[in-house]
């Protein structure tokens, strides 16, 4: 049976592998300043005193890489909203260097956690397109769920699409943690 966990009363278990949703990376990396998000980082220092292990995939470091360049250029190209420019913008040397400390910060991750691939050669892709398609949870939060569900893990998101999924779940969304209650 899966359990829900509040982020902010720190780490309740030991011993545990543990994967953090992309979203969860980009607050704790400072890619996303919002104050309710700053929890997560206390929980990421709780989960390894614990003696968990940190676990990130393929799938996660694409999607953390490319979104925290992408919030960037939001910030910095406030002209371009449509983001018309961005393959060309990103090489300019002004926007190298926050790419470059988007490449340090996954490298960082990769150092810091174990890494595994998010899905399985052998993989059909097929029905995670097929749930994706219906609008009720996005491809990424599929993979990201049936890695987590194959190995038995535990999930760390803001994302309330998490909570019935039927994992162990660890959050600080406080409508997910009412729901509970």
């Amino acid at each position: 049976m899966s359990k829900i966990f509040d982020a902010s009363k720190g780490c309740e278990f030991s011993n545990r592998r543990i994967v953090f949703d992309t979203n969860i990376w980009i607050a704790i990396d400072g890619f996303d300043p919002r104050p309710d998000l700053a929890v997560y980082s206390n929980f990421y220092a709780a989960a390894k005193k614990q003696g968990n292990i940190i676990v990130i995939n393929d799938y996660i470091l694409g999607e953390l890489f490319n979104r925290a360049c992408r919030i960037q250029y939001d910030l910095a190209y406030e002209d371009d909203p449509k983001k018309l420019q961005f393959k060309a913008r990103r090489q300019l040397p002004e926007f190298r260097d926050f790419m470059e400390t988007v490449r340090d910060t996954c490298l960082n991750l990769l150092d810091d956690c174990e890494y595994e691939h998010a899905l399985q050669p052998e993989c059909d892709l097929r029905p995670y397109f097929e749930e994706a398609g219906t609008g009720a949870i996005d491809l990424s939060d599929i993979v990201i769920r049936q890695h987590c569900q194959s190995k038995g893990y535990i999930i760390v998101s803001h994302d309330a699409d998490f909570a019935e999924c039927g994992l162990d779940f660890v959050t600080a969304n406080r409508k997910v943690l009412r729901s509970i209650r």
